[in-house]
């Protein structure tokens, strides 16, 4: 364990690394419908039933919350969002924001210094994202449960691990420090 306390800066920055790839990954599928007689071409994958879906990764979600936050600011002034959307665009930007929050507090922690209020927010951050990750999961639709969406796993199997290692690695600091 003294090893990982040593190397944090290492392991981190592969950690960051991981993120990369479970973000350009596939996450959620495009669905179409396509009748189950006919063939599911190239990007697309047979789903479910009459389904096919084209694999979208993490960035694309990033993309969308993007544009999730114009509509929201743009869309009750032009009038092509109202005041009642709001709610559902709110919790969109607020899940997908904590899915995008480790890398950066993973990021800052990367930095020399040695800051005890930005490692509590860390694990703070990567608790929240442990929570909405499998929120994603629990609220995906069946067909999205599916081991072609290697980006979601690898980000689902990253972030409570990630949560773990911290505390067991803020835990065993905490008695050393009271020396």
């Amino acid at each position: 364990m003294s090893w990982l306390s040593e190397h944090k800066r290492g392991w981190r920055l592969v950690i960051l690394g991981l993120l990369l790839i479970a973000f350009v990954g596939p996450w959620a599928f495009d669905l179409i419908n396509v009748p189950s007689e006919y063939s599911c071409s190239a990007p697309f994958i047979r789903l479910r039933g009459d389904y096919c879906g084209k694999p979208l990764s993490g960035m694309r979600i990033l993309l969308a919350l993007v544009s999730e936050f114009i509509n929201i600011v743009v869309g009750p002034v032009t009038g092509a969002m109202v005041i009642t959307d709001l709610g559902h665009g709110f919790l969109f930007i607020l899940g997908a924001l904590l899915l995008f929050l480790p890398f950066f507090s993973t990021l800052l922690l990367i930095l020399p210094g040695n800051r005890q209020r930005q490692q509590i927010i860390h694990l703070v951050v990567w608790g929240l994202a442990t929570v909405s990750s499998l929120w994603w999961l629990l609220l995906s639709p069946a067909e999205w449960i599916s081991s072609q969406l290697w980006g979601l796993w690898l980000y689902i199997g990253l972030a409570p691990s990630m949560l773990i290692l911290e505390v067991v690695l803020a835990v065993r600091r905490r008695p050393s420090q009271a020396r």
